[in-house]
This record gives C-alpha cells, sequence and structure tokens, in this order.
C-alpha cells in the first residue's frame, strides 16, 4: 500500500487531517468449558499462560491461587491471572457447576491492562459479574444447541466472546492506574509459556492453511515459517462420537498428540470435528516409521477414551508442496473424495522403499561400499529406478543424502571423540582423506581442522 501527501505535490492541499494509528488486535479462545463433578472433585495444583475467568453456577468451589485460598458460591466469579499457580476441588457434599473461559489477548495495550487486574474474586451482585453473566449464559446457550449453520455459529460464538473482553477491559480500566511509563507502548511481560503457546497456534494457522489452499510456489515465506524438517507426515483421526466433541477430552487428545508424539518430531494438530488433522515435521535423516507409531497411539487413545477412532495415513513427503496432497489421501482413506480436480498421489509404497533405503543409509553410512548399486539390488529394484524415486520423492539425489549423513556423523565424531580427521574419515566411508577434507569444506563451509579448532575454542 502506498500514501500520497501534500508533499509529494500531487494532489490538492489537505486543510485539516487527523489519523488513527494503526494496530492489530488477536484474541483466541482455548479450552473452555463448563461440567458437573460430584463429591470428592478435584482439579490438581497447575498453572497456563491465558486468562482464565471461572464462573460457579451451582453449588460452591474452593480454588486456591497463589497459596490464597478463595471460596465461590453460586454466580460467583473468579479471575485468574496469566501464570498464576491454581488449584481448586468441590467446596461442599453436593453437586458443583462451573463455567471457565480462557483467554489470550495479543495485544500489549491490552494484555498489560488485564493483567495489572489484583482482584480476583468477583461476587454474584456485583456490577461487573451482572454485565458478564448474560454473554457467558447466551454462549453457553450458542454451544448447547444444535446449529442450524456453522458459519453463523461461529460468528455468534466471536461476538459473545468480543463483548466478554469489552467488560472486563473496562473493568480493568476502572481499577487499575495508567502505565507509569513516560510515554510509548506499555511492555507486557509475556511469560516464556506464552511465546510458546502463541508459537504453536502460529503454526497451527500456517499448516491449517497448507492444508486448505493450493500451494503456491512463488510465496518463499512457507519453508520460513515452519520448523527445519528433512520429511513431513500427515495422518487424519476421526471420530464420530459426539459427547467426545463436547468434552474436555477433546483438549486432552489433542494434547497427547502434540505432547507425546515428539519422538517423530513437531506435531501441529488441527481440530475439525469430526477430525484431528496432525502434520508431523521431522529432522532425521531416515524416514521414520510413522504409521506404526500413529497405528499404536490410536490404540492407546481407543483404550483410554472408550470410543472407536478411525486412522487416515496420508504419507510421508519431504515436498512442502505436497502437504494437501497428503492431507487429501488422508481424508480419501477414511472414505471422503477430494474435490474434483485434484490430484490424489499414493505414497505407500514409494515411502516404503525410501523409508527402507534412509534406514540402511543411517545404519551403514560407515560401509565404503554403501552405492546406489549396492543399494538398489538388496531392496529389489533397479539401481535407476531407485535413483528416479530419490529425486521425485525427496528433491534430492541419493549421493547427496549419503553425503549429508557421514558428513553429520563426521561433525558429531569431531565434536564428541578426539579421533585424527583421517581416522573420522574413515569411519564415515570415505578411504580417500584429501576427498574427505575437500567435501566436508564443500558442506559446511570450512575444512576439517578448521572445524574443529573452532568447536575447541567455546
Amino acid at each position: 500500500m502506498t500514501w500520497q501527501t501534500n508533499r509529494d505535490g500531487e494532489v490538492p492541499e489537505v486543510i485539516h487531517e487527523i489519523i488513527l494509528e494503526s494496530f492489530r488486535l488477536a484474541f483466541q479462545l482455548l479450552g473452555t468449558h463448563w461440567r458437573t463433578v460430584g463429591k470428592g472433585w478435584s482439579y490438581k495444583e497447575h498453572q497456563h499462560p491465558l486468562l482464565e475467568l471461572n464462573v460457579v453456577l451451582q453449588g460452591s468451589q474452593r480454588t486456591v491461587i497463589s497459596g490464597k485460598e478463595y471460596v465461590q458460591r453460586a454466580g460467583d466469579l473468579l479471575l485468574i491471572r496469566p501464570d498464576e499457580v491454581h488449584h481448586s476441588r468441590n467446596a461442599s457434599d453436593e453437586p458443583m457447576t462451573y463455567f471457565a473461559l480462557h483467554l489470550d489477548v495479543d495485544d500489549p495495550d491490552l494484555f498489560y491492562l488485564l493483567g495489572r487486574i489484583e482482584q480476583h474474586l468477583f461476587r454474584a451482585e456485583s456490577p461487573t459479574v451482572q454485565q458478564l453473566m448474560p454473554h457467558i449464559e447466551e454462549l453457553m446457550e450458542i454451544c448447547s444447541a444444535e446449529p442450524e449453520n456453522d458459519i453463523v455459529r461461529r460468528l455468534d460464538i466471536r461476538v459473545k466472546v468480543m463483548q466478554i473482553l469489552l467488560i472486563l477491559t473496562m473493568e480493568a480500566r476502572s481499577l487499575t492506574q495508567p502505565h507509569p511509563g513516560r510515554g510509548g507502548r506499555p511492555q507486557g511481560e509475556y511469560s516464556v509459556p506464552l511465546l510458546r503457546h502463541r508459537e504453536q497456534s502460529s503454526l497451527e494457522k500456517k499448516v491449517q492453511t497448507l492444508f486448505s489452499e493450493p500451494y503456491m510456489r512463488d510465496v518463499q515465506r512457507d519453508e520460513a515459517t515452519l520448523p527445519s524438517f528433512r520429511w513431513a507426515g500427515v495422518f487424519t483421526f476421526q471420530m464420530e462420537d459426539k459427547p467426545f466433541w463436547q468434552s474436555t477430552d477433546r483438549f486432552w487428545m489433542k494434547e497427547q498428540l502434540t505432547e507425546n508424539m515428539k519422538e517423530l518430531g513437531t506435531v501441529v494438530v488441527i481440530d475439525d470435528p469430526p477430525f484431528m488433522n496432525a502434520a508431523v515435521l521431522t529432522s532425521k535423516h531416515a524416514v521414520p516409521n510413522m504409521e506404526e507409531i500413529v497405528l499404536k497411539k490410536k490404540r492407546e487413545l481407543e483404550e483410554r477414551l472408550g470410543i472407536p477412532i478411525k486412522l487416515g495415513f496420508g504419507g510421508i513427503t519431504a515436498a512442502l508442496s505436497e502437504l494437501r496432497s497428503l492431507y487429501l489421501n488422508s481424508l480419501r482413506q477414511l472414505g471422503h473424495a477430494g474435490e474434483a480436480g485434484e490430484k490424489l498421489l499414493r505414497y505407500e509404497f514409494v515411502s516404503r522403499i525410501i523409508r527402507s533405503a534412509m534406514q540402511i543409509m543411517e545404519a551403514e553410512y560407515g560401509d565404503k561400499g554403501l552405492s546406489l548399486v549396492a543399494l538398489a539390488k538388496r531392496l529389489g529394484v533397479t539401481p535407476n529406478y531407485l535413483s528416479n524415486q530419490f529425486s521425485s520423492q525427496t528433491g534430492a539425489t541419493f549421493t547427496h543424502h549419503l553425503t549429508s549423513i557421514r558428513i553429520h556423523q563426521a561433525i558429531r565424531l569431531m565434536r564428541e571423540t578426539n579421533l585424527k580427521i583421517y581416522q573420522v574419515g574413515e569411519l564415515v566411508g570415505y578411504a580417500d582423506h584429501a576427498y574427505f577434507s575437500r567435501l566436508f569444506k564443500m558442506t559446511v563451509g570450512v575444512s576439517p581442522a578448521k572445524y574443529r579448532l573452532s568447536e575447541q575454542s567455546f
């Protein structure tokens, strides 16, 4: 976007002008739920980087926040600031119903303002709760009703959340002093967990875009906004059980997939009922045995949740441009046809060939006789076929991959051992010491000797 001013001499003189500063306001609602619990219920001590609103609708609740205890009766609201340690329990022998809303506001001014609210407990008769409750009740009603139109439902939810945020903002302005700084923007104290949370949310949005829109090759920033990876895999879980999507099991399952499958790499999960779509980005040289790990996780989740889960495995690729095709493949395996004209690729057989080849290379990189011809013979295919599959599936040649693995291992040996450089070369598969040194410099940018000196200086 370009602007003209009086100084350009290309527009008429402006008599009077006032501008509004540009800004971006983003907020995110997470883990919002309400539930009825029985006698003896409790929630363990925990903390999260989000602002939490907790309203008791029936019964009473006892909550400890940063060592101080609060007792809520029906209608009372508890406000828990980001990163405050807290735990709760039912305060009576009767059932208790509560509503919990978790909110992140990605705006320095609002984040700072809301974070300065020192009051935790707001009684039911307080003006703040009186203003908030109609919107909270309407939000609960919207989420409980059978939607006639998903788009309208999503818009209604957003409107209600914005109204809640507006009331909280006005309350914060009335309770706190302006920022004490001498001007400029207030510096919100963003914690490391909050920054990580926002980074993960941004990653989910990026992957969701790659799933839903055709890849544009002229957009070079795509790779830069994702973690570094050698292989990307896609799978989809389908859960038709409606109560699952209406319970906190939904959040728990997403966390399980994101946090407990890190052996594969970076796992990005997008829930889109009745699906949970996942992209796995790994920097390992060898192609991971993703199908086996995902299938094992599926069985564990079915046993834990007590619901049937269908699995669609889209495949594995080294090219970001094929992520959408893998996503469509995973849906096709679940019986959902792709869009007309979409190219649905078959990766199953090719992936196994490349996976086996990379696993052999990863394990036997020190074998000086390891070559394309020898590897093709072991895999039962021709050298030309294997060469073509390396190039088409990974975008790089067999030699490139083998060199990358060997140099990576050479770097590890020079860091972890006192072996002479020629010994390192021999261990990673190079009998010609001069050739190893030239290849190392071409790949790393410095000779093995200079690399070792630079490592020793730290």
